[in-house]
């Protein structure tokens, strides 16, 4: 089942940044986030997609929008809007009693402990893989980290005990058909690397390129409301349905990976596109970018990948968002 939408909609750029990534951060809000500053766009917008609540500066003429439902911003406080000077947190309680506390979350959403990370370029062999292992590992230091690597080839090393486990594609086998022991089996198909968590990717990717949209919601659903983690880690590719709406839209950050060539700077300039083009502004901004740099003789081992240089570069580049 697709998520609800909430928009913003103010002229104050500076102001619906800092809500936006607030509500975003909470934890509290189960619907998916877009923000306008624009009235064309949000009317754009409106044409292809249904916008269940609009949160609107008071200034704005929207009474004549097709939204369920109508939210002001305003100046001093109201009983039916919301302050534009109330502390962030007043403002998602405020929401939370307009909205009402089990549509607003999502059924089991509210005590979901569990933020998941995207990690996503349309530049090939960039080096993703390798990131999100030397990510996961300094993560799972002092948190509890799933990473789950959703390329066609991962190319990852497993020891002959671990081969013994089930992969990706076994874990959503269980999930579809049998799901009261996915439990069990999602258990049994967990490896830990130095201290990370993780299951094999598909060896047979077509196994799960043809898994919809809406079963993926359910799976992502279900990992965070078992709440066994902080953060799972999405090493994702493009094969997958739902690539926006079902994975990167969900992620409270996704990290994009490029080059400094020209060709992966357009690669990624289409990519940017497409989002903007087909309304995907709430991934645009929770998106951080940066350009990988190019280190030679990589060891094959991903425990020794944390005394390099790249990890010094995960380090600084995952700075503002987690203290490794």
């Amino acid at each position: 089942m697709k998520r609800k939408i909430l928009a913003l909609f103010d002229s104050d750029i500076n102001y619906m940044e800092k809500l936006y990534r607030y509500l975003n951060d909470s934890g509290k809000i189960g619907f998916m986030l877009c923000a306008f500053t624009n009235e064309d766009k949000l009317s754009e917008f409106l044409r292809k997609e249904k916008i269940d609540y609009l949160l609107a500066s008071e200034d704005k003429n929207v009474e004549g929008f097709a939204v369920g439902k109508i939210i002001y911003i305003y100046a001093d406080a109201q009983k039916d809007g919301i302050s534009r000077y109330s502390p962030a947190d007043e403002v998602v309680e405020r929401l939370i009693e307009i909205i009402g506390i089990d549509e607003i979350t999502g059924v089991g959403l509210l005590n979901a402990r569990t933020k998941l990370i995207g990690v996503y370029s349309p530049v090939g062999r960039i080096g993703k893989t390798s990131f999100c292992t030397v990510f996961g590992q300094m993560l799972a230091k002092t948190k509890k980290v799933l990473y789950l690597n959703f390329e066609s080839f991962s190319g990852m090393p497993f020891s002959g005990s671990s081969e013994k486990k089930g992969d990706l594609a076994d874990v959503l086998y269980y999930f579809k058909n049998i799901r009261q022991e996915f439990k069990s089996k999602f258990g049994n198909c967990i490896i830990n690397f130095n201290g990370l968590d993780m299951i094999k990717s598909a060896y047979y990717f077509p196994d799960i390129s043809y898994v919809t949209p809406e079963i993926w919601e359910e799976f992502l659903n279900e990992l965070t409301m078992m709440n066994e983690y902080d953060y799972i880690i999405m090493d994702l590719s493009d094969y997958l349905q739902g690539l926006f709406d079902s994975f990167l839209s969900r992620c409270f950050i996704v990290y994009t990976l490029t080059a400094n060539d020209t060709r992966a700077q357009n690669k990624v300039f289409h990519y940017e596109r497409i989002l903007n083009e087909y309304r995907h502004d709430d991934i645009l901004q929770k998106t951080r970018k940066f350009a990988m740099p190019v280190i030679r003789n990589l060891p094959n081992e991903t425990d020794r990948l944390l005394y390099t240089e790249l990890a010094d570069f995960v380090r600084k580049a995952t700075e503002a968002d987690f203290d490794l």
